[in-house]
C-alpha cells in the first residue's frame, strides 16, 4: 500500500509542471478519484475538492452553476465562454472557422482518396501491374493520414468544447 501511495504521489508531483488542471476528491468510500473537468465532479463532493495544477486560479465556486448550465462569469467570460471581445480561448471566432474549414477539407480529401484506393483495389482496371502492387501500401498509408487528419479534427473540436466555442462556428 505505501508503494502505491508513494508511485501515486511521484506520479502527481510530476505531472504538476505540465500546469494542467486535475481534481481529485474522495468518495463516501474511501476511494479517491481524479478529473481533469470540474464539472464532473459529483455536486455533493464539490465542497471539498481539491485542485492539482494550476496554483494561481481557485476551482470554480458552486455559485457558477445554475440551473444545470455553466456560468462562466466569473473567469470573465459569459455563458457561451466568450469573454465579449469575440474570441474563445485566446482565439478569434474566424480563427476557429478557418482552422475547421482546414482541417474538414483535409479529412474529406483522404477520404476520397481512401474511396479511389478501394474502387482501384477492388477493380484494377486500366492501372500498370506496378501501381496495382503498391495499392496495398498507397492505401494503408492514406489510411494513416487519414486516421492523424481525423484525431487533428477531433483535437480540434475537444478544444472548441474545451472553451465553449458555439456550433455555428465550427462550420
Amino acid at each position: 500500500m505505501k508503494r502505491i501511495v508513494v508511485v501515486l504521489a511521484v506520479m502527481l508531483l510530476w505531472s504538476l509542471p505540465a500546469m494542467a488542471e486535475t481534481y481529485t476528491w474522495t468518495d463516501k468510500n474511501g476511494t479517491v478519484n481524479f478529473s481533469d473537468n470540474y464539472y464532473s465532479v459529483p455536486k455533493q463532493y464539490r465542497k471539498k475538492v481539491h485542485r492539482l495544477g494550476d496554483i494561481d486560479a481557485p476551482p470554480p465556486s458552486a455559485d457558477t452553476e445554475k440551473g444545470g448550465e455553466r456560468q462562466s462569469s466569473a473567469r470573465g467570460m459569459d455563458k457561451s465562454g466568450d469573454t465579449g471581445n469575440g474570441s474563445y480561448g485566446g482565439k478569434k471566432t474566424g480563427v476557429w472557422q478557418e482552422e475547421f474549414k482546414v482541417h474538414y477539407a483535409e479529412v474529406r480529401q483522404l477520404e476520397n482518396e481512401l474511396t479511389e484506393l478501394e474502387g482501384l483495389i477492388k477493380k484494377p482496371v486500366g492501372i500498370s501491374r506496378e501501381r496495382m502492387d503498391g495499392l496495398p501500401q498507397e492505401f494503408k498509408a492514406t489510411q494513416k493520414r487519414y486516421n492523424d487528419a481525423l484525431k487533428a479534427y477531433n483535437d480540434l473540436n475537444d478544444a472548441a468544447n474545451k472553451v465553449g466555442l458555439p456550433a455555428e462556428f465550427r462550420k
